[in-house]
This record gives C-alpha cells, sequence and structure tokens, in this order.
C-alpha cells in the first residue's frame, strides 16, 4: 500500500543516513562512536515507530479517501493499513537494525532472518486468507507478524554481535553530537525515500480514476516485480555501506571499483528478472486472479515498466554511492525533481492530452531516463567526493 510505502521509505531513508555514520566510524575503527551511533539510531527508531503508528492508524482513513480509493476497496485498505501501521515500531526497529548490521558488514545474519520472515509471511498469508478467509485483514495480520518476529531476531542479534555494535538496552539513549550527523545525512535520504512515496501517491490517483480493476491490477503488478525493488534496494544499500566503510578508510579507489561492479551486477540480476516478468507476466497473474480483465491489465502494466526497471538501478547504484560518503542533500534534490517535479508536470500537464492508462504509465521510463541521466553526470563529474572529503 503506497500509504505504508511512504512512511516506511521515509524512515528508511532516514536508517539510511544512520548506517553511513555507523559505516563510517566503522571503517575508521572508531569503536566508543560506533557504539554511541548504534544506540542513538536505535532510539531513534524506537521513538518514530510510536509517532508513525499513532498518526498513521488515526489518520489512514481520511487518506485513503482523499486518495480517490474505489468505495468497494476502501475497508479492506484501511484494515490493512491500520495492522501495519499498528507493527511500525517493529517495523523501523527492523530496517534500522538490519541497515547497522549492513554497515559494519554482517550481511549473513538479515539476510537469513528477512528470507526467513518471507516464509513464515507465505505460511501466514495461507492460513490467514485461504484457511480463514479473512481477506485484506487476514494480510494485514500476517504481515504485522512477521515484522514482530523478524524485528525480535534483529534485535536479539544485535545483543549477541561480538564488536563494539553490540546492543545494550541500558545504553539507549541520543548522544547529541552523532544524532545531529545523522540526522543531517537521514533528513535528506528520507525524503529522497518519500519523494518515491509521494510520486507513487500521484500515480495511485491517477490509477484509481480507470476503475476497481485497474487499481486490482496496479496492486497486483506491485507484488509481481516486489522481487525487482528487494534486489534493486539491496544493492543500493550494499553500495552505500561499501562505499561509507571506504570513505571512511579514505579509500576512494575502492569506493569507485565498488560502484562499477555493483553496476554491473544490477544490469544482470535485474535485467533477467525484467526478462521473467515480461514473457511470464500473463501466466503469473493468473496465479493470483481469475479474473480476465484484471489479469490483461496487469500483462499491459509490466509490458511498459518491466523493460526499462534496469535504468531505475543506475539511480539506486548512483546514488548509493553518493550517500556512502555521507552527500545526501544533492541525490534528494535529484530525486525530487526527476521523480515528483516531472511526474506531477506528466499527470496535470501531459496527461489531459490522451487520458489512457497506456500514456500514464510512459511517466516510469521517461522520469527514470531523466533522473538516470542526472545522477550519472553528477557521480562522474566526482564534485560530491570534494564536497565530502572537504568537510
Amino acid at each position: 500500500m503506497v500509504l505504508t510505502e511512504l512512511c516506511i521509505g521515509f524512515c528508511v531513508g532516514v536508517g539510511a543516513g544512520c548506517a553511513v555514520i555507523t559505516g563510517q566510524y566503522f571503517g575508521q575503527h572508531d569503536d566508543e562512536r560506533l557504539s554511541r551511533s548504534v544506540h542513538t539510531a536505535m532510539t531513534l527508531a524506537l521513538v518514530g515507530g510510536i509517532v508513525f503508528s499513532i498518526l498513521g492508524i488515526v489518520f489512514v482513513e481520511p487518506m485513503l479517501v482523499l486518495m480517490n480509493t474505489p468505495h468497494e476497496l476502501l475497508a479492506e485498505g484501511v484494515a490493512y493499513a491500520r495492522c501495519y501501521f499498528a507493527a511500525m515500531v517493529a517495523a523501523l526497529l527492523l530496517n534500522m537494525g538490519t541497515a547497522l548490521l549492513r554497515a559494519v558488514g554482517d550481511t549473513r545474519g538479515p539476510a537469513v532472518i528477512i528470507a526467513s520472515g518471507c516464509l513464515v509471511n507465505a505460511v501466514l498469508d495461507v492460513i490467514f486468507v485461504a484457511v480463514l478467509h479473512m481477506e485484506a485483514l487476514g494480510c494485514g495480520i500476517a504481515v504485522a507478524l512477521t515484522i514482530c518476529s523478524n524485528a525480535t531476531m534483529i534485535v536479539i542479534r544485535m545483543m549477541h554481535a561480538p564488536g563494539a555494535w553490540r546492543l545494550s538496552l541500558s545504553k539507549l539513549g541520543i548522544d547529541p553530537g552523532i544524532c545531529k550527523s545523522m540526522i543531517s545525512c537521514g533528513l535528506p535520504l528520507g525524503f529522497q525515500s518519500a519523494a518515491y512515496s509521494i510520486s507513487n501517491v500521484l500515480i495511485q490517483v491517477s490509477v484509481n480514476s480507470f476503475g476497481a480493476d485497474v487499481t486490482t491490477a496496479w496492486g497486483l503488478s506491485g507484488r509481481l516485480d516486489g522481487i525487482v525493488w528487494m534486489v534493486t534496494e539491496a544493492l543500493g544499500v550494499s553500495i552505500t555501506t561499501f562505499s561509507a566503510q571506504n570513505f571512511g578508510a579514505r579509500n576512494y579507489e575502492r569506493m569507485r571499483k565498488g560502484y562499477h561492479t555493483s553496476l554491473v551486477l544490477s544490469f544482470m540480476l535485474i535485467g533477467g528478472l525484467s526478462a521473467v516478468l515480461l514473457v511470464f507476466s500473463g501466466p503469473l497473474s493468473r496465479l493470483f486472479v481469475d479474473d480476465a480483465s484484471i489479469s490483461a491489465y496487469t500483462t499491459t502494466i509490466l509490458h511498459f515498466i518491466a523493460p526499462f526497471y534496469a535504468i531505475f538501478s543506475i539511480i539506486e547504484n548512483a546514488s548509493g554511492s553518493i550517500r556512502g560518503a555521507g552527500v545526501s542533500l544533492q541525490p534528494m534534490l535529484l530525486t525530487i525533481f526527476g521523480t515528483v517535479v516531472l511526474r506531477v508536470i506528466w499527470v496535470f500537464a501531459i496527461m489531459p492530452f490522451d487520458p489512457s492508462l497506456e500514456h500514464l504509465l510512459l511517466v516510469y521510463p521517461v522520469t527514470w531516463l531523466i533522473t538516470a541521466t542526472m545522477f550519472t553526470i553528477y557521480h562522474h563529474s566526482g564534485n560530491w567526493l570534494g564536497r565530502a572529503t572537504a568537510k
């Protein structure tokens, strides 16, 4: 759901900023500040989770109404979203803990926990939806329980970590200096992540205007291409962590090589997944719905968007490499222009000339291409690295 993605996207961005600072301390072998950064970040996640949980539960229904959600889907959407927001504290602790563990080189633990969580979620989906017939509420409960389970395992892993990044509940608190660095780095990242979701809210409103079948197909296409975004995000997080550690160690050449390696991996993996979705979009959609109209719309959506996923991976890699050096304002500005401003122009100035679903879908490849071009030019200019080293 777009609203939950908006909150999570913002918090994941802030978490990535916290992880950048933590990764730099790790690269500098500064154990004292490393420990304080971990406890500051987890405290921020705890407080933020409480705030977002309360706001989300209270305001989700009027927000969905403002988004022109079809009336027949409103009750289910509210039920699902409130379950998700009820688990927001756990969601933020999970995202923050995962980011911090990756920042210190522990990638295997979070990967195993997230993978096991996917299996747990699949089983719970079957129980609550297929067996108990709880529909959207069942999906929401399954997601909430999975998030809480994953968050618990992440926190336990952090409490048993071997190094200075071990989490101790008695040390939870905010270090003002480190908190300031995290916020200055993390807030632009949070706004950058939220910018994607804000633009998606705009697109969702337009999609809803085409009726319930298209709205359902849009949600289904999001489920089918979810693996693409998971892989893209994982590679973006990896290059951010890699860059942060090497920036802390002042190994700039290794940062450059890591960026190009990540770019090649992204093209290979995302290209392969895109091909699968293009070829099998029809059969895959029919695994979830029997309605021929919804299946056809889902196929149309994926055929318009899937060929261009690799372009988006350029944005993630360039942005991640720059963020790793602690430079987050410029990527935020490029993202907001490319994914919000241009899409607003498209929806309100260009769409009226041809108000069709296909014309709306073109906004994704067009804005991805423009944004990727801007990021590539800025990254290769090297200005961001000079700005970071001058701090």
